[in-house]
Formats: C-alpha cells, sequence, structure tokens
C-alpha cells in the first residue's frame, strides 16, 4: 500500500477540496502499524456533507472519515470530555495535521492538547462510587468465573474491565 500520509492527503484533496483542515490519526503514524491499520481522518467543512462519518476503502487503505463543522467538533469535543473519553480530542492532539487553509486546524490541535493534557473533569463522590461498584462487581465475577473460555468471552469481562486496568 502507499504511504498513509500521502494517501490521507489525497483523500482530502479529492473529496473534500474546501477542507478548512484536516487530521490523520491511529497506529498509522506510529510503530503500531499493522497491515489491517486504517486511515483515521478528521475533516473540517464549513457545513454540508458535515456532520458526517463515513467507511470506506480508498487506495487499498480502508479509511474511517470523521467529518465536522467546527461547531460540532466543539460540541463532540465537549460531550466525550463528560463521559471522561474524548477519542476526538486524541485523534487531533496526537495526530498529524493534513490541511490547514486558515489556521484553524493549528488552533484546533493547540485546543486538543491543551484539553487531553487536562484530563477530565473530577468525579462527583456520586460518579466515583458508582465506578468504583462497577469495577467490584466485574473483579467478583472474574474471581468467580472457574471456566477459562467464559472468563474470556463473558460480557463486561473484557473490554470493560480493560478500561479500568
Amino acid at each position: 500500500m502507499d504511504d498513509p500520509v500521502l494517501t490521507a492527503r489525497e483523500l482530502v484533496r479529492d473529496r473534500f477540496p474546501a477542507a478548512k483542515a484536516a487530521f490523520l490519526a491511529g497506529s498509522v503514524l506510529t510503530d503500531r502499524r499493522t497491515p489491517t491499520s486504517d486511515l483515521d481522518i478528521v475533516v473540517l467543512l464549513d457545513g454540508p456533507p458535515a456532520p458526517n462519518r463515513e467507511n470506506l476503502v480508498y487506495r487499498g487503505w480502508p479509511v474511517e472519515l470523521f467529518v465536522q463543522t467546527e461547531a460540532v467538533w466543539h460540541s463532540f469535543a465537549d460531550q466525550e470530555t463528560a463521559k471522561r473519553s474524548s477519542p476526538l480530542l486524541a485523534m487531533c492532539a496526537d495526530g498529524m495535521l493534513l490541511v490547514d487553509t486558515d489556521g484553524l486546524g493549528a488552533s484546533l490541535q493547540d485546543e486538543a492538547r491543551r484539553r487531553w493534557a487536562a484530563g477530565p473533569p473530577p468525579l462527583s463522590d456520586r460518579e466515583r462510587d458508582y465506578q468504583r461498584y462497577v469495577l467490584t462487581d466485574l473483579l467478583d465475577d472474574l474471581r468467580g468465573c472457574a471456566d477459562p473460555a467464559e472468563r474470556v468471552n463473558r460480557p463486561g469481562f473484557g473490554r470493560d474491565l480493560r478500561l479500568w486496568l
């Protein structure tokens, strides 16, 4: 396959000639890249077709597009921060700025880096108690599970427990 950065730039140029900013993110930019890694691309437009999310294949690469306006970008970042997990901020903070026609991309990348470094807001006492309950419940279930196959495949164990550990 072609170079992921060049391919991402070509895709943005071909599909979104009016893009104000675009970021390439994910494992394709690291030594963790695998043959099935996709191009995660955040594109900022002034309007339609934003907001939109699309999966496609471009020049042999699987691609996940996150097409947004600036207002939608801020709204998603706020919602994700409130949920204590922001893939959008991570993609823009750590991603490669591919397109920046008017400084919006650099501005959003700076904001994403500041917000990512600050982390989520503190948990309320109620939220902390609930998270402790969920974690304790999962650990109790895991401790009591004698079947290794069930331990690996049981809903909640794999994905949910990894989020905590």
